[in-house]
């Protein structure tokens, strides 16, 4: 075995250096016949062709009908796959909750799952699983939703499942004790977290006491909160007016109608919930709250102010110019704070939608030693936006980015189902999809730059930071009066403006404490 391998190695060697032998014979260049062989054998390198205009798409037509209690069922058509999404959804979320139980939808939509007055939630996921089934419950600002996907053949069996888990829920006293545990550690965990913190305290600034300004339970809440509470706003909430089911995928509408009145017509009618909101603070000028976390190594940065409803016909406008400046990893902020400044590892924008008005925010994580470079690199963008309309490129890459990006919310039938949620939530024609591609590709840069100066407002704006204080607190006078408050909100410190005052060269020095 051993001879067999060396004269293997031999023979390697000596057909090696017949080769070098061979090309130290000719200098190691290569006959001009050869290479003009060669030549003529390579492909002409050719340039990608541009691409075409993105087309307009037409949704599958919605079929709307609706129950004898008043709930709608919307059905899209979708028979590519042998699949079905039917998504229930109650148009009642975070906004209705009560004032001294915030986050009670959350803690509705999690114990749905957690039994029903038939059987346990450990037998509900059985089935759920014999079946090859999907079954979730989440809530949001606006809703409550519960979902299921299945293969079409399971279509009855699962709807059934879902009436059941969202109709006759049993809150039961052990299964909310094991949540309200979870909730317990999963808030003390959130508060150590610089980003949740600024979040929270973001909003909750922006937003005063209106519904939207809450955006999560607190412990004492969790602490407080009991089985009939939970009973108390299901009952109030989970009825037929203020409820619809969209369903998407190998279905046929009349079926859908007939099964969703055989599982769901048992609903009371009850009315539409529409709760009561406190007017959010219009503020006038900016202000900077800092929260002190000593020790911190990162800043988070949180800055914005109240821009517009979802329904606004200036929302597309607004997304296009919000695209411009920070909407991706190829927009403004992010291609100036991390690729040209090196601040931070990615620098956002966003537009986010709400029935009432939503809020404009950029956000990014820089280290401590750079908060004040990267909050002024951030207004620096807010005002460019106002100032100038964007360049003929990054605009066209903008709405590029929007337009051949929307097919990819198209591609099944839950992102369907999802589309027709964002329709009714919001109040949406029913073909506003059609024409979603089309009014991008219609905006202008100077009805970008319009809107921006409308919605985007960095003169009013407010500005939260989470980070270590004593390094970078006192600097940040040169954009606007600052609050340093410990996580608890207890008041630190305070910095007068040090910006320059009209007709006037100088400014105003020292800490308020």
């Amino acid at each position: 075995m051993t001879w067999h391998r060396f004269r293997f190695v031999g023979l390697g060697a000596v057909l090696l250096l017949a080769a070098c032998s061979g090309a130290k014979g000719n200098g190691g260049a290569e006959p001009q016949s050869a290479k003009d062989a060669n030549a003529k054998a390579q492909p002409v390198r050719q340039s990608p062709p541009a691409p075409t205009e993105a087309k307009d798409m037409s949704l599958p037509q919605v079929h709307v009908a609706e129950l004898s209690n008043g709930l709608q069922v919307n059905t899209i058509v979708a028979d590519q796959l042998p699949v079905v999404y039917a998504t229930l959804v109650v148009r009642s979320g975070a906004e209705s909750d009560p004032g001294k139980l915030p986050g009670l939808s959350g803690l509705v939509a999690q114990m749905l799952k957690e039994g029903t007055t038939k059987r346990s939630g450990a037998k509900v996921a059985e089935e759920i699983e014999f079946l090859g089934a999907d079954l979730w419950a989440s809530s949001d600002e606006e809703n409550t939703y519960i979902g299921v996907r299945a293969l079409t053949e399971q279509f009855d069996r699962v709807m059934g499942i879902l009436a059941e888990v969202a109709g006759t829920p049993a809150f039961s006293a052990a299964e909310l004790a094991k949540l309200k545990r979870r909730e317990l550690d999963r808030l003390a965990l959130s508060e150590r977290e610089p980003s949740y913190i600024a979040r929270r305290t973001f909003y909750r600034q922006l937003y005063g006491k209106h519904p939207y300004g809450t955006v999560d339970t607190n412990p004492l809440a969790v602490k407080r909160v009991r089985r009939q509470d939970l009973a108390r706003w299901h009952r109030e909430h989970f009825v037929g007016k203020n409820a619809f089911l969209v369903l998407a995928g190998d279905v046929d509408p009349d079926q859908v109608a007939e099964a969703a009145q055989r599982t769901l017509g048992s609903w009371k009618a009850g009315k539409r919930a529409v709760p009561t909101y406190a007017e959010p603070p219009r503020p006038t000028d900016r202000h900077i709250l800092v929260v002190d976390r000593p020790g911190s190594v990162q800043s988070v940065i949180y800055l914005g102010n109240l821009a517009i409803a979802r329904a606004n016909r200036e929302w597309i406008p607004l997304v296009v110019a919000n695209q411009v400046l920070g909407g991706s990893a190829a927009s403004r902020l992010f291609m100036d704070l991390r690729e040209k400044r090196s601040l931070t590892y990615g620098a956002y924008s966003a537009i986010s939608g709400r029935v009432e008005i939503g809020p404009f925010v950029a956000y990014a994580s820089v280290r401590t030693e750079v908060t004040n470079e990267a909050l002024g690199a951030f207004f620096e963008h807010l005002e460019r936006i106002h100032q100038e309309p964007a360049e003929p490129e990054e605009l066209v890459n903008a709405k590029r980015y929007l337009s051949d990006s929307f097919p990819l919310k198209v591609d099944t039938p839950g992102k369907l189902s999802e589309l027709v949620v964002e329709l009714r939530t919001f109040g949406l024609p029913d073909d506003y999809w059609d024409g979603y591609r089309r009014s991008i590709r219609k905006t202008s840069a100077s009805e970008a730059q319009f809107v921006a100066r409308n919605y985007i407002r960095p003169k009013d704006s407010l500005v939260v930071i989470v980070g270590q204080a004593a390094d970078f607190a006192q600097s940040l006078q040169q954009y606007g009066p600052v609050t340093v408050v410990s996580p608890d909100g207890e008041l630190k410190a305070k910095f007068e403006d040090k910006r320059p005052k009209a007709g006037s060269s100088g400014a105003r020095r020292g800490p308020i404490q």
